[in-house]
């Protein structure tokens, strides 16, 4: 059937049911996420379900501003939880290159960290006067007063035997250092044995007496060595009971001190390290000792082992954090171990530079993040899939991962975080099927619907968004007019059966717009008139390419009719989609058939111009013609069809009805009218099917016909299914009121036909035969002259060839 529009079907108006009273003062503003309720159900979900993998992946969701929404959103459901652990690094006592992750309550961290440093502060301030205080000295001096006794008696021993052997012992000068040595007394003086040799000569020594002194000086010597093995023995001795009494009086004071800060940290999972502490400070009070003078070691700090790093402080939190990366760099998202240069230029580092990144940040609660961020970033993806498969986090400078050489490995630190990633559909599906850990991990998908039905409720949840906007930017207000306005306008970009487009940050950005007509025009509420000035500037300032396109058909250099009848031709449509811009551009589609068993020839394919829709869309019209007309006989012809000044790529199946049109007309010879343009894709049965774009299509065609003239004949003919899309420019549908331009819809080749031609399409009669006069007839009339002139050649070829 064949259907001319009326006006009230070319565009959606808002009821005025829907509108508030006033203005859009009275509106709500929205505090979460508006009318996607599969998608809410799917992220609570994802974020209660306790098993490993339930992460979140949300698609759908477009616009600066979606990361805060989900940000925002996600934070409600967090807020009333339980706040997760601090989380600190501490000193390794036992493997120092090995920092200790410590999981304290909220708030236990800072409490940790601070009785530590006022720990460190308090002994460097009272135990150095502490060791040298006289009573401590004398009970030191007591404790090792045996062994030291036993050590002058063995010294004096053995100095007397050396007297009593004619020997001394002297200090003799080596270097830079001085040692004992043992020489014989030769006229009251000490000698070297290296002289005794020059003594013989001058005859003050005999023979026999060198030999003596000689074999004196070798026992003596044996004894000196077992005898200083001894001493360096009980002075061990003396070094350890003076560490042993030192820890005996001070070690209860260092665990009273120790036991003030468990109390105050009030957890105790502290208890295994401050244990660690109290025995390493009395292993360690040399470090007290130090004066400010002495060198320090390169960190700057002695007392480094005994603080605390805190890298993540949830004390000031309400409930389970919500953390957003929007730089998810390696480092940012897992953390990283700093250094520092010395004075003499040397890099260092230690477990006070470990800094958590996000994932730790985010432990026990919630990190959201953006997928393109993370896939670009190296080292990213992989690092996080690592971490969400096994639940921890392994702390790495960005250096030892490049160069291989780590300083520090600290504790890989367990996690429990729920990830949210938001990202385009195509990356999910491009995930989902080439990455094999990507549905173990991601098990949960969120998919926001890019358009909501145009319901009453789904405006006043769009509305909700839009005043939202406006307190937060100080906008204006909207009036009616100006509502109304908005939403229709929701509804064109929506595109699709009177939906509202649910891509916010389009409509934000209308707002906004309009806003700013608002204030050229000094109005305190923003008007109709605003929002329709607003896209047509937009539109201005994008349509660069969609202005030269129409030059180039209104100066003639390419060729589209508007008036008139031609046969084989017709007025096809075409969208181009930049992006930014949308705009439709008619194309005229010419068919020419020939004798030959080719079929129908894809001019556009054979140039490697055209898309897969677009062939397949050649194949269906093929079937349609094999099915309509081969019934009775082979279809025995050659036909090429081709987009006529098309030197780009084409692609979808929105022209095929369209080049059915042609090759019927180039059938028939019948001349189809060049003041309609046509659009709708077919099955191979002949329906037409509908297609996108179909309000640019017909404002495309009818800026080239305003531009020539409007006859009040012209109009683009559409499939019945797309009536339901139409929300045209106040242009077109003044036109179309006017009686100036036309709309038709229609739900078949035959009315195609008929509205093209002014003939009917046929039927078949009793006989399976189409009914002369109609279209098909002709058409059939024509494939069966190219049959039987086909099947003459044939036998004058093979008459030739017996011939021969």
């Amino acid at each position: 059937m064949i259907r001319k529009l009326r006006a009230k079907e070319l565009v959606w108006r808002c009821p005025k049911s829907w509108l508030p009273r006033k203005d859009s003062t009275a509106v709500k503003p929205a505090s979460t996420i508006v009318a996607q309720d599969r998608a809410v159900e799917a992220i609570a979900f994802g974020l209660a379900m306790r098993g490993i993998g339930f992460n979140v992946f949300v698609t759908g969701l477009s616009g600066t501003g979606r990361l805060t929404t989900i940000k925002s959103f996600v934070e409600r459901l967090a807020e009333s939880e339980e706040k997760p652990d601090d989380i600190c690094f501490v000193f390794n006592f036992r493997k120092p290159e090995e920092p200790c992750a410590v999981f304290l309550e909220a708030g236990a961290g800072c409490r940790l960290k601070e009785g530590m440093d006022d720990l460190v502060d308090e002994l460097s301030e009272n135990l150095p006067s502490i060791l040298i205080d006289r009573e401590f000295r004398s009970r030191i001096e007591r404790a090792v007063e045996p062994l030291q006794r036993q050590e002058r008696e063995l010294i004096e021993t053995f100095e007397k035997e050396v007297t009593e052997s004619g020997f001394v012992l002297v200090q003799v000068q080596s270097g830079m250092v001085t040692r004992p040595e043992i020489l014989p007394v030769v006229k009251e003086e000490p000698t070297p044995l290296e002289k005794l040799g020059e003594l013989e000569k001058e005859g003050e020594l005999g023979a026999e007496e060198i030999e003596n002194l000689r074999e004196n000086h070798g026992r003596l010597t044996e004894t000196f060595r077992d005898v200083f093995q001894e001493v360096s023995e009980i002075r061990r001795m003396v070094q350890q009971r003076v560490e042993d009494v030192r820890k005996k009086l001070l070690q209860p004071a260092f665990e009273t001190a120790v036991d003030r800060i468990r109390k105050t940290v009030g957890d105790e999972r502290v208890d295994p390290y401050l244990d660690q502490v109290a025995v390493d400070l009395a292993e360690n009070l040399g470090l007290f000792m130090i004066s400010e003078d002495d060198s320090q070691p390169a960190e700057g700090d002695r007392f480094l082992r005994w603080r605390v790093n805190l890298v993540v402080d949830n004390a000031d939190l309400s409930g389970r954090p919500v953390v957003m990366e929007t730089e998810p760099t390696y480092t940012n998202l897992f953390g990283t171990i700093e250094r520092t240069l010395t004075q003499s230029g040397e890099a260092t580092t230690s477990f006070m530079r470990i800094r958590a990144g996000s994932l730790l940040r985010a432990n026990g609660g919630f990190l959201v993040l953006n997928a393109d961020d993370v896939l670009m970033e190296p080292r990213v993806w992989p690092g996080l899939k690592r971490a969400l498969k096994f639940r921890r986090v392994q702390i790495q400078s960005l250096e030892s991962l490049v160069l291989g050489a780590a300083v520090l490995k600290p504790e890989p630190v367990p996690i429990k975080v729920k990830v949210v990633i938001i990202g385009s559909r195509s990356i999910y599906d491009l995930l989902y099927r080439y990455d094999s850990d990507f549905s173990k991990i991601f098990k949960v998908l969120a998919d926001f619907d890019n358009v909501l039905k145009a319901t009453r409720s789904h405006a006043r949840d769009l509305l909700s968004v839009l005043r939202r906007v406006t307190l937060e930017e100080d906008l204006h207000d909207l009036d009616r007019s100006g509502i109304a306005a908005m939403l229709e306008e929701a509804v064109r970009i929506g595109g699709w059966r009177r939906r509202f487009s649910s891509r916010f940050s389009d409509l934000s950005d209308l707002l906004r717009e309009s806003s700013y007509q608002a204030d050229l025009d000094s109005r305190e509420l923003i008007s109709a008139d605003d929002v329709a000035a607003a896209c047509a500037a937009r539109r201005r300032r994008h349509s660069l390419s969609e202005d030269r396109s129409h030059d180039l058909i209104s100066e003639g250099v390419v060729r589209v009719e508007t008036t008139g009848a031609v046969v084989g031709q017709v007025n096809g449509l075409a969208v181009y989609d930049l992006g930014h811009h949308r705009f439709g551009k008619p194309s005229r589609i010419t068919a020419r058939v020939g004798l030959g068993r080719e079929g129908v020839i894809n001019v556009e394919r054979q140039a490697g111009l055209s898309g897969p829709s677009y062939d397949k869309g050649v194949s269906i019209l093929t079937g349609f013609l094999r099915g309509t007309f081969a019934d009775r006989s082979p279809l025995t012809m050659s036909c090429s069809v081709t987009f006529e000044q098309s030197y780009g790529g084409i692609d979808g199946d929105s022209a095929s009805s369209t080049e059915i049109y042609a090759i019927l007309s180039a059938l028939s010879g019948l001349p189809l009218r060049q003041d309609v343009a046509v659009t709708g894709s077919v099955d191979q049965y002949g329906n037409v099917q509908a297609i996108g774009g179909v309000n640019e299509k017909i404002e495309g065609f009818f800026r080239v016909c305003s531009t020539a003239g409007l006859t009040g004949d012209q109009g683009v003919m559409i499939p019945a299914a797309n009536v339901g899309d139409l929300q045209l420019s106040e242009e077109v549908t003044a036109a179309a009121k006017n009686g100036r331009f036309n709309i038709w819809a229609v739900d078949s080749v035959e009315d195609g036909i008929k509205l093209l031609t002014g003939k009917p399409a046929g039927a078949r009669d009793d006989d399976g035969r189409w009914t002369k006069g109609g279209v098909f007839a002709v058409c059939q009339e024509r494939l069966d002259e190219m049959v039987n002139l086909m099947r003459k050649a044939a036998k004058g070829e093979a008459k030739n060839d017996d011939e021969n």
